[in-house]
């Protein structure tokens, strides 16, 4: 699959499924994107390739985060303690984003009810506890 920032500049190939969909509530991703959440599509960083342009990085507190340096979309991020990439959710088709929980929830600003799980910090699936907050 191919995605691509809002002007083009950046062409991304996803050579793989993801390993976990999800919405991020932590207090970064709030941060970097000006939004209570991301959509985040997780990948092993070798199945994220940059086929197109040079996007910029900067880094909030230790990961750096890509985005296209014409238009500002916001690409992806590159866990690299994991050795994975989270590629924006928005970037990709219509349908391809299927997301199966919420994590960082402690950092939530607002509750979401959409029937997902809501882990208070990391997800278990990387490591964190399997607690939920309450809404």
């Amino acid at each position: 699959m191919r995605v691509r920032c809002g002007c083009g500049g950046v062409e991304l190939e996803i050579a793989a499924e993801p390993m976990a969909q999800f919405f991020c509530h932590c207090d970064d991703c709030q941060a970097a994107h000006g939004a209570a959440y991301v959509p985040e599509s997780v990948y092993r960083a070798d199945e994220v390739r940059i086929l197109k342009g040079e996007p910029a990085s900067w880094a909030l507190e230790r990961n750096p985060r890509f985005f296209c340096q014409d238009c500002g979309t916001r690409l992806f991020i590159e866990v690299t303690a994991l050795g994975l990439r989270g590629v924006n959710g928005y970037l990709l088709p219509v349908g391809a984003f299927r997301p199966r929980y919420h994590m960082q929830c402690r950092f939530a600003l607002q509750p979401v009810r959409d029937g997902l799980p809501h882990y208070r910090a990391i997800a278990p699936q990387f490591g964190g506890p399997d607690v939920c907050v309450d809404w």
